[in-house]
This record gives C-alpha cells, sequence and structure tokens, in this order.
C-alpha cells in the first residue's frame, strides 16, 4: 500500500523539471535570435547610411564637373567661356529659402562659405550643407585645396540608429 501511493508525486516532479530544462532553452535561443535580428537590421541601416554619403559625394563631383558656370564671353568666337570647376558654382544653388521652382535635392539649409569662393577662380572655397531625403541625410563639407588644388569631400550619411562618413579626395589638372 505504501508503494503505490509514494509512486504517484514523481512522474509531476520529472514532468516539471522538463518543461523548466525546455523552457530554458527555448528563452535563451530566443534571445540569441533577437540579437542576431538586431545586428542584420544594424547593417541593413549601415548600408543605407553608406549609400547616403555617397549620395553627398556625388553631388559635389556632379556639380564640380557638369554645372560649369558662363563667367565671361569670348569676344572672338563669341563663346561663353565656362569656369574651370563647377563646385563653387553650388553656392548659387544654396539659399534659406526654397524657391518651388527649384529641385529640391539642391537646397542647402544653413550653408556656410569661408575664404574666397569666386566661380571664375575657384582654388579655394569651402562649401557645408545638408541634405534630408525622407528617412536619410547626409551632411557635405566640401573644400578646394589652394596648394594642390585637391577637391576635398567629407560626407556624413544617417540612416535609422546607424551612419557612416565616406571622404573623397580628387584632383584636375590646373587650367
Amino acid at each position: 500500500m505504501f508503494c503505490c501511493n509514494s509512486q504517484k508525486g514523481v512522474s509531476l516532479i520529472i514532468t516539471f523539471f522538463i518543461m523548466i530544462i525546455i523552457l530554458v532553452v527555448v528563452l535563451s535561443v530566443s534571445t540569441l535570435l533577437y540579437s542576431e535580428i538586431k545586428v542584420i537590421r544594424n547593417v541593413g541601416n549601415s548600408i543605407i547610411s553608406l549609400y547616403s554619403a555617397d549620395s553627398g559625394i556625388e553631388k559635389v563631383l556632379y556639380y564640380d564637373r557638369q554645372v560649369l558656370p558662363v563667367i565671361g564671353r569670348d569676344d572672338e568666337t563669341g563663346n561663353d567661356i565656362l569656369a574651370y570647376r563647377g563646385f563653387c558654382s553650388m553656392l548659387d544653388y544654396c539659399s534659406d529659402t526654397v524657391d518651388s521652382s527649384q529641385d529640391q535635392s539642391i537646397y542647402c539649409k544653413n550653408h556656410q562659405v569661408s575664404g574666397t569662393c569666386d566661380p571664375a577662380d575657384c582654388d579655394d572655397c569651402t562649401i557645408s550643407f545638408k541634405t534630408v531625403l525622407g528617412d536619410k541625410t547626409y551632411s557635405v563639407e566640401a573644400s578646394v585645396d589652394p596648394i594642390n588644388y585637391y577637391l576635398d569631400i567629407k560626407s556624413f550619411g544617417s540612416y535609422g540608429d546607424a551612419g557612416r562618413k565616406v571622404q573623397s579626395t580628387s584632383s584636375r589638372e590646373q587650367p
């Protein structure tokens, strides 16, 4: 009689310990998976931040090579004389007010200019601006080195809780 009654609670205790072991394993695996998901999300945000910073570099290089302002007219041929660098012409598009006809990606809020920045002789100039594209942001500081005539561009892109910095130095033959 004592034999049968003393065995009834053992299976309940064994089941309880097995459930605790399974619970500990499930919680530890879910903690590991949660941290891995967080790392993967940050990698994705990091890539978007890198491409945002790259957009700032590309914007400055586009202006430097493609948007060359007219600085005069050749009397003999009647052709326009274009500036050597378009980098300094970015100032024409940077203002504290937004023109509705203006491309919003060109709008630069709180631009700062140091040194002399004449599009006709752009060899010592620094321009800083910030562009917000939805959740993505890039801040750019670009300057022309007056000694080596290099265009040095530093761009910081951010998205979510990630940020990446890209720096580019390019040179062109002096005119």
